[in-house]
């Protein structure tokens, strides 16, 4: 707490020299600061609902704020990863690139995995924009049969890709251990959970019935253990990684030409996962639409 509070301390001192020009950025820190004291020394103890909602309003946009200041180091500190890790000296780094002090790494509390999970999110976005257009290149029709393992064989490995700069330079198996740590473990399962969901409703997916927790359970499977088979493979452009998702891509086809097999994978995986979806706070997208 009381490091959190110097964290502050420090940042208000140094951006209230920066911008001093900012008059807006200023006056609201200074008054959202100020505001409580001088309303607890006037008569009127109790605030009406009009200053209530100003005082929340002003809460809200300094969280805002910072939360932006936030967003634009941990993208700088994503620069000093292959040198310093997923860490808090990088964090550190990115603040100093952007000329906030070194102290402000304090903003992020769990450390060197909120750089991790921001990464990964970032990475999940990307993949959301471009594999529409990847899917349309290709040729791949979502409503066609058996179209829809292409288009998860096409997501995954791209998405994948995206690790391959940290998984040369040895930096991704840490961020792995990060995030499989038990108390980082929900924010980590929850991200895999989401792009899971995202890759199967690119490929069309409308299931309604226990399949919906099998497809998504087993493309988690394929996925972890092609990550797996990624930070260990040695061979030219990771072709033995590929040659491996290949191969776990043939075995969820098989497993669907076995209606008996798959009834029974789903009662099973059905629990499975959505217990872990209640635990992680995902929501399902079949719930939202």
């Amino acid at each position: 707490m009381a490091f959190a509070v110097h964290v502050r301390k420090e940042m208000a001192s140094f951006l209230a020299t920066r911008f001093l020009q900012n008059t807006r950025s200023l006056t609201r820190g200074v008054f959202f600061r100020w505001t409580p004291v001088v309303r607890s020394q006037s008569t009127d103890a109790f605030p009406d609902d009009s200053d209530a909602k100003e005082i929340q309003r002003l809460k809200d946009e300094e969280t805002e704020y910072e939360n932006d200041i936030k967003v634009k180091i941990l993208d700088a500190a994503l620069g000093y990863v292959d040198i310093s890790g997923w860490s808090k000296e990088a964090l550190a780094q990115g603040a100093e690139s952007l000329g906030y002090p070194s102290v402000t790494h304090g903003l992020f509390p769990k450390g060197g995995v909120e750089l991790v999970h921001h990464f990964y999110q970032r990475a999940n976005d990307r993949l959301s924009s471009e594999l529409p257009s990847d899917i349309q290149e290709a040729h791949l029709d979502p409503l066609k049969a058996k179209n829809d393992l292409k288009i998860l064989r096409l997501a995954v490995e791209k998405r994948l890709r995206m690790n391959a700069d940290h998984v040369f330079t040895g930096r991704w198996t840490e961020a792995l251990g990060l995030m499989a740590f038990p108390p980082n473990a929900p924010s980590s399962l929850k991200l895999l959970a989401n792009l899971v969901d995202e890759m199967w409703f690119h490929a069309g997916d409308t299931s309604a019935d226990f399949s919906w927790y099998t497809k998504r359970a087993l493309l988690a499977t394929v996925y972890k253990s092609t990550e797996m088979s990624m930070i260990q493979d040695r061979s030219d452009d990771f072709k033995s990684t590929w040659e491996f998702l290949d191969r776990r891509i043939d075995e969820m086809d098989q497993l669907r030409d076995c209606p008996k097999k798959l009834e029974e994978a789903s009662v099973v995986m059905k629990g499975f996962y959505q217990t872990a979806l209640n635990v992680i706070g995902v929501p399902d997208r079949r719930k939202m639409e």
